[in-house]
């Protein structure tokens, strides 16, 4: 078998188990499924409040899909649309308290997950591997999506 082969399957075992594990977090009554607290984490990062189309935009998914994330975030008091001053029209979206606590929540949840997948592991090897993930992705992003660039690291 080739190298890519080897790489598509690892990759395939890699989704089928981040798949599980959003299954146990939603089944644990938290309060941001984990695929969406990325799109909470890039609201605040987009401080003083970003409209829709820059939140679908960073976030790399479709205003519909985007809409429909934010209308459920809003209902859970996680977002709250705040008008724009400039244009009467529109608004911002920018988290709420229970946003931003159901945020640092997920990230808890991710820290200590990978904290414990990472246990054994040394800072090398964990350096090494955030690295060859980080090239990866520019690579993958680069080849198949060109419009698309990763989240500079942080």
């Amino acid at each position: 078998m080739d190298t890519v082969a080897l790489l598509r399957d690892e990759m395939r075992d890699l989704m089928k188990v981040v798949r599980l594990l959003k299954q146990q977090h939603q089944h644990r009554g938290a309060p941001v499924a984990p695929g969406m607290a990325g799109m909470l984490a890039a609201i605040d990062r987009l401080a003083g409040g970003c409209h829709l189309k820059e939140l679908a935009q960073a976030c790399a998914l479709d205003q519909s899909t985007t809409s429909r994330a934010v209308s459920s975030f809003v209902q859970a008091g996680l977002v709250r649309r705040v008008a724009d001053p400039r244009d009467g029209r529109a608004s911002f979206l920018e988290l709420t308290d229970d946003g931003r606590q159901a945020l640092r929540e997920a990230d808890e949840w991710y820290r200590s997950l990978f904290a414990a997948a990472l246990g054994d592991w040394s800072p090398a090897d964990v350096d090494a591997f955030r690295g060859l993930l980080r090239r990866f992705t520019e690579a993958l992003a680069a080849t198949a999506v060109p419009s698309v660039q990763p989240e500079a690291t942080r």
